[in-house]
């Protein structure tokens, strides 16, 4: 295995003044042998550095919805996304589920009701997002109408229309997916 170290510095040129340096340090790493071909390996293990075929098997994806045949769920995980699933409601914020959940895609109407959100799928997104701000949380509707001033809606990492394409749908976590932190 060969380890280079660049150093790069900086010059910050200011009339009459001190030039100060700044110096930063790249580490690249080869491993040469037969497997390894010689290929630069990634010391990162975060979802950045995954290729999408990783992130689609590692990423788990929830979503909460009264609808439990919601034909995106099966799309997702036809399409290789197959941590996906479904449940009707949130019994707690700390169900299992949700708290293994990396993307969590809230419908507005119909969930939210077991835990007494008033004002329902909202709610329950605002205070998931709230709660795990680590999270990317979706907020997803039919419903053509309603609270367009509520807070999660300026919260939440993204919405969609319920009747958005699939590809939409699997376009955004994609991008949702490259840009979670590290893997557990």
């Amino acid at each position: 295995m060969t380890v280079f170290l660049l150093k790069l510095f900086f010059n910050k040129e200011d009339k009459g003044a001190q030039t100060p340096t700044v110096s930063q340090s790249v580490v690249i790493t080869n491993n040469n042998n037969a497997e390894g071909m010689g290929q630069p390996t990634a010391t990162s293990h975060t979802k950045e550095c995954m290729s999408l075929p990783d992130r689609k098997a590692k990423t788990r994806i929830l979503f909460i919805d009264d609808d439990t045949k919601f034909k995106v769920v099966k799309i997702l995980s036809s399409s290789g996304w197959i941590n996906t699933s479904i449940i009707k409601d949130a019994k707690t914020l700390e169900e299992p589920s949700i708290v293994n959940a990396d993307i969590l895609f809230v419908d507005v109407q119909g969930v939210g009701v077991t835990m007494g959100f008033d004002s329902e799928g909202l709610g329950l997104a605002l205070a998931l997002k709230e709660k795990y701000p680590e999270k990317k949380v979706v907020i997803y509707s039919a419903e053509t109408k309603g609270d367009r001033f509520h807070e999660a809606l300026r919260k939440a990492d993204s919405f969609l229309p319920k009747n958005a394409d699939p590809y939409e749908f699997q376009k955004l976590v994609e991008e949702l997916s490259s840009g979670l932190g590290n893997i557990k």
